[in-house]
């Protein structure tokens, strides 16, 4: 059996870095899953104000862990890295307790790199939606590395503004990286960048639309015509959506302008898949999502 390593603490670099830099959040968080006699085990190590709550057993053997951001947001100059390893016979689930904020810059730009690697393993990356507000300046990367035996499902929900408060995005630059690697050969790359107001109008960029998002589901024999089906059967009637399949990975995508929306029709999905790639478990949605 393969096992995907765990990436290291990423250093970041900044050509804005200087002095005022000594104001802002630098933190990383390293999460390891791993298989216990009873239960998986997590072990966590921080820096700085990126934590999670203690692990949460509510399917006996499954770790649910919850990562927080204390200081409510991320601003121009803060540096945030997560990384997160799912060793062989381990099963995680990480969702967060809110939506992950970037605030307006003065100018510096926030970075925020996340490194999943998941091993002969069951692992889920479910956070709350990121909301990009006017005038940010970001830089942010999901990378996740898979072996032959991986089973994963994530999501990736990015909103350009809050329409719904009149907070739109006229202004900054977001460049936003999603890869997927299986034995650290690339499968998928998708690298969005926008700049506010012209990119969201483009008619070959975001359509006038404000949230862009993406679901990536992968299963030991278990990406096939049957499973692409299912998927496409839960998304009957939603125009903002569409599922492909290749390199037995199945990408669902969204485009529209509401992300409450979205990680619904994404819940609806991965209720559906769950039990065939998490090995016969049904659907338990984590508890934080109902407070």
């Amino acid at each position: 059996m393969q096992t995907a390593a765990i990436n290291p603490v990423v250093n970041f670099t900044d050509s804005q870095t200087s002095a005022a830099d000594d104001h802002s959040w630098r933190a990383w968080l390293d999460l390891s899953f791993e298989k216990g006699r009873e239960k998986t085990v997590l072990r966590r190590k921080h820096f700085g104000p990126l934590v999670i709550q203690r692990p949460f057993y509510p399917e006996g053997r499954v770790c649910h862990a919850y990562i927080l951001h204390p200081p409510g947001g991320v601003v121009g100059g803060d540096r945030l890295s997560v990384n997160v390893n799912c060793g062989n016979g381990a099963s995680g689930l990480i969702t967060t307790p809110g939506a992950n904020r970037f605030y307006g810059s003065d100018g510096r730009r926030a970075q925020q790199q996340q490194n999943i690697s998941v091993g002969d393993g069951c692992f889920e990356w479910l956070p709350m939606e990121t909301i990009y507000f006017d005038n940010a300046c970001v830089s942010q990367r999901l990378k996740i590395n898979l072996c032959d035996s991986s089973r994963f499902i994530g999501w990736d929900i990015s909103c350009f503004g809050r329409v719904a408060g009149d907070h739109f995005f006229k202004q900054g630059e977001v460049t936003n990286r999603i890869e997927v690697f299986r034995n650290n050969t690339p499968v998928l790359v998708d690298r969005l960048h926008v700049t506010g107001g012209s990119d969201l109008a483009c008619l070959t960029g975001m359509q006038n639309s404000t949230v862009s998002g993406t679901m990536i589901l992968t299963g030991v024999d278990m990406i096939n015509k049957d499973m692409l089906e299912l998927v496409r059967a839960r998304l009957a009637g939603e125009t903002e959506f569409a599922a492909t399949v290749i390199e037995q990975l199945i990408t669902v995508r969204y485009l529209g302008s509401n992300a409450e929306h979205a990680r619904r029709v994404f819940t609806h999905v991965w209720r559906a898949v769950r039990p065939a790639l998490m090995s016969g478990r049904p659907a338990l949605i984590p508890r934080i999502w109902a407070t």
